[in-house]
């Protein structure tokens, strides 16, 4: 590289860095991932609301710092009154918890989502099991985000999705394209409109996870009076709260919301159950890790 040339690409980088500073004073560039810079806007409550869709335990890091890292983008752009940025990234997030949902049915109706896999996906449907969309051989949320996004929420048709949630859900990626594209122009450009839109996308993933609340409570009970989970003597973790967080909240990736449908079972409807001594402890241990976690948040 000529001298000129190296001149050039020095005082281009100034540039860059007097531009940086008049914008975010003396702010070292490589702290831009943890902070924003003049945000002075407060996030409303809403921004927050989809988290209570979003596992509250993580099978591996890589998961987490994903989440965290929309949350913060997401987050950013708003203190920056970056309004149509914030809505995008929220739509990745309320994509996320959606797929976490086709995960749960996977588990719940193995045999019928892989059917719908197949006439879904045809030609496809191949590539949808290969080492590079699965992890250690088995689906995790981002095996779906390779299905254009408007014909995933069809798997949900095995839980009995309506036409009017789909058409709700289809109308939200149509609208996210619509302010996706680099045309230029900011079309979202007040708090109020941005509100409307979050309390669109929280009201449609509450609807979404509600269609598995019956399948879910109903696995719960088939999980936890199996012996090989609730016999302390050959269950994976002698310690309850252990054993109930690791392998069931972690292992089928359970959000708050659903936690909530769980910790609601009465203690008396183990009764019947054998082993429903060791059976309640652990619902307890449920009951009780909710409550740490909501009195955290």
């Amino acid at each position: 590289m000529t001298v000129e040339k190296e001149d050039s690409l020095a005082e281009k980088g100034k540039q860059f860095v007097d531009r940086f500073k008049r914008y975010c004073g003396d702010t070292p560039i490589s702290a831009l991932h943890s902070i924003s810079c003049k945000g002075t806007l407060e996030p409303p409550d809403e921004l927050y609301k989809m988290l209570e869709y979003i596992p509250a335990e993580f099978k591996d890091d890589t998961e987490e710092k994903y989440i965290d890292a929309l949350m913060l983008a997401a987050r950013t752009s708003y203190e920056n009154g970056l309004y149509q940025f914030a809505y995008v990234q929220y739509h990745m997030l309320f994509m996320t918890a959606v797929y976490y949902a086709i995960l749960k049915v996977s588990v719940f109706h193995e045999d019928e989502l892989k059917k719908a896999l197949y006439y879904l996906l045809k030609d496809r449907h191949a590539d949808f099991w290969k080492e590079t969309n699965t992890k250690n051989g088995k689906l995790y949320f981002g095996s779906f985000a390779v299905i254009n996004e408007s014909d995933v929420f069809m798997l949900l048709r095995v839980v009995d999705l309506d036409d009017n949630l789909l058409g709700e859900l289809q109308k939200l990626v149509k609208e996210r394209n619509k302010y996706a594209h680099a045309n230029g122009q900011f079309q979202l450009t007040s708090d109020e409109l941005f509100v409307e839109a979050l309390n669109r996308y929280n009201a449609n993933i509450q609807r979404v996870v509600e269609l598995l609340k019956n399948d879910l409570i109903d696995f719960y009970k088939k999980v936890i009076s199996d012996p090989d989970f609730y016999n302390p003597e050959i269950r994976a973790y002698l310690d309850p709260d252990e054993q109930i967080i690791q392998e069931f909240i972690k292992e089928y990736s359970l959000s708050r919301a659903e936690l909530n449908w769980l910790r609601r079972i009465r203690l008396s409807d183990f009764d019947g159950y054998e082993g429903k001594d060791e059976i309640k402890t652990l619902h307890n241990a449920l009951i009780h890790y909710y409550r740490e976690r909501t009195q955290d948040d």
